[in-house]
């Protein structure tokens, strides 16, 4: 009967511990967590789709369907447009309401993607940055930072200039360059998961 217990009782800790686990790596997470919008573009790094994550099934799962592509850049134009401090402004299209979220956090607008399995975005469509009020952008510059996970550091370069610089937007996709590796139709001898290489990429 101890014996019975004793494994129940395990399974039911392992299974909680999972659970917690699983819960803890939402996205989200990331604005409670950071101090600076450096440390929370880190944070979003983390979930970024690794290399060699897809297959062929894996990667057209992870694809836009229907209205998705065409309402992602009514998005972000829209949030481009966001002055007076009101993230809200930048409404998220159906298509993209159990996806992405836009929040305020320290003087900025932050459109991310709010989905992860086991500590990976979902779609790892890439997440976006713009400053609430128009009176902060001094320089009329977007930056981005296309190789997460493989040009080491890039991310919070281009988000620690972007912040310093008081420019328009950062932009950062969501995949290792090398998460699905397939012939780009653009350029071959590069993934078709490399956003700097191809027409297909999210972001």
């Amino acid at each position: 009967m101890f014996s019975v217990l004793w494994k129940a009782s395990l399974q039911f800790l392992l299974w909680t511990h999972y659970f917690s686990s699983w819960v803890t790596t939402a996205p989200a997470t990331c604005f409670s967590t950071s101090s600076t919008l450096v440390a929370l573009v880190s944070c979003f790094d983390t979930y970024t789709v690794p290399e060699g994550f897809y297959n062929a099934t894996t990667y057209a799962d992870a694809q836009p369907i229907g209205t998705q592509r065409a309402d992602l850049k009514d998005l972000v134009q829209g949030l481009l447009s966001v002055d007076g401090g009101n993230c809200g402004t930048a409404t998220i299209p159906s298509s993209l309401a159990t996806i992405y979220a836009v929040a305020s956090f320290q003087g900025y607008c932050v459109l991310y993607e709010t989905t992860s399995v086991g500590g990976t975005y979902s779609k790892g469509w890439g997440f976006m940055v713009v400053p609430s009020f128009k009176s902060q952008i001094a320089r009329h510059l977007h930056f981005s930072a296309p190789h997460p996970k493989f040009d080491t550091g890039t991310v919070q370069q281009a988000a620690y200039i972007f912040s310093t610089t008081g420019s328009n937007s950062l932009l950062v996709p969501g995949r290792h360059r090398n998460a699905y590796i397939y012939p780009s139709d653009c350029i071959p001898s590069y993934s078709i998961t490399d956003p700097a290489h191809n027409i297909v990429s999210f972001i």
